[in-house]
């Protein structure tokens, strides 16, 4: 089994101090996270952390002490989190319906200039992706790390999308009762790019999918969020990697997942 982590919302405004204060003793046992990093914040962006101008856009290359933190550790891996993580009208920043071809760009050379590696994982906000998102994303030759949905939630007209819709199903009917337990512990493969399901690490049924990931020999994903982390939070996060770590997980970077 692959145990891997991603934590959302990374950005202009986020600290090293934040970073150490909730994993410096995950990365002093060598296990890696991913960070789902925000190109560009402004004062309507729905994770906004700063007390900035408002109509300024805060590019996270401006933030030369949190870049810098993060080249000089090797057990970060940098992930596209939408452009801004902005909701207009209600409607989340990658569930639009057009227009997220040249934000997707901007946010991956953004976030690609400022860490000076490659981007090949988006994470969309609040795991909400349209199709015309998933279009976008393939645009610029990202796979994708999601919420629980992948397969079932997206419908591009494409034989490897008809073959993951079936699969899907097929997985989740046997045991539907059960179904939030079964998250599909599996790379999926959509043609032009490839997708991973993840767990919150807020949901109550954690621990129960982690059994069934590690029974699988799967991949499993928790999800946290760096801002809005308390000890509870903390303390569940240890209980989990100690849990993986007794099963013989592998400990890895999210981008590791989608190299085989």
């Amino acid at each position: 089994m692959r145990f891997i982590i991603r934590d959302d919302d990374l950005n202009y405004f986020s600290k090293p101090s934040d970073i150490e204060r909730w994993y410096s003793d995950i990365f002093s046992k060598n296990i890696p996270v991913g960070f789902a990093a925000i190109p560009f914040v402004r004062k309507d962006s729905d994770v906004y952390v700063g007390a900035g101008s408002s109509g300024q856009e805060y590019p996270i290359s401006g933030n030369l002490e949190l870049v810098n933190y993060v080249k000089q550790n090797k057990n970060i891996e940098i992930l596209q989190h939408g452009c801004f993580h902005e909701n207009t009208n209600g409607v989340f920043e990658y569930a639009k319906s057009g227009g997220l071809f040249e934000p997707t760009q901007k946010g991956k050379a953004e976030l690609e200039k400022a860490f000076g590696s490659s981007v090949g994982i988006f994470v969309p906000p609040h795991d909400w992706i349209s199709a015309h998102g998933i279009l976008a994303i393939e645009d610029s030759q990202m796979d994708i790390i999601r919420g629980r949905g992948a397969g079932l939630r997206n419908f591009i007209w494409r034989k490897e999308y008809l073959k993951n819709f079936f699969k899907m199903l097929f997985f989740r009917f046997p045991n539907y009762i059960s179904v939030k337990t079964r998250v599909y512990p599996w790379v999926l493969d959509f043609g032009r790019h490839r997708e991973m399901c993840s767990y919150r690490l807020e949901d109550p049924d954690i621990f129960a999918g982690l059994d069934y990931v590690n029974k699988r020999d799967g991949v499993f994903v928790v999800v946290c969020h760096l801002h809005y982390f308390d000890e509870k939070k903390k303390n569940r996060l240890n209980d989990l990697i100690a849990k993986a770590r007794a099963f013989g997980a592998q400990f890895s970077l999210p981008g590791e997942i989608f190299k085989t």
